[in-house]
């Protein structure tokens, strides 16, 4: 397993299962055997409000944004931006909810996220295109 699979998979089970992140992708995932896919994992700061907001209501405070991509089962990790002025106003979808995805070893995992081929494009543009 190549490092930035390791480390997507290493996310996944820590942040996301724990709903510590959201999980943002353009198709659903399957890691055991992922062809093609972008994976953004939004990692959410700590609070004491249910879902990390006061009553459900209000944003979401994103620390950290990683994105992986996959070709022809190659992973390679993308952005990786913790605490900087691109996160000051970056707001997470309000729209995600409970999704499943599958681990490499044919495990599911319930997450929080969102299937969004034009969100994560969006993010492209934001956070790629403007490294």
């Amino acid at each position: 397993m190549d490092d930035s699979f390791q480390e997507l998979v290493s996310l996944i089970k820590e942040k996301a299962v724990n709903r510590r992140a959201l999980v943002i992708s353009a198709d659903d995932i399957n890691l055991e055997s992922e062809r093609k896919n972008t994976i953004y994992l939004l990692e959410l700061g700590e609070s004491n409000a249910a879902g990390g907001r006061a009553g459900g209501f209000g944003q979401r405070n994103v620390t950290r944004i990683t994105c992986f991509d996959a070709e022809n089962d190659v992973w390679i990790k993308l952005v990786d931006i913790f605490e900087s002025s691109k996160l000051k106003d970056f707001e997470s979808p309000h729209y995600a909810a409970t999704m499943s995805l599958i681990l490499p070893d044919s495990s599911e995992a319930i997450v929080a996220g969102v299937v969004d081929q034009i969100l994560v494009k969006e993010y492209n543009e934001k956070f790629i295109q403007s490294e």
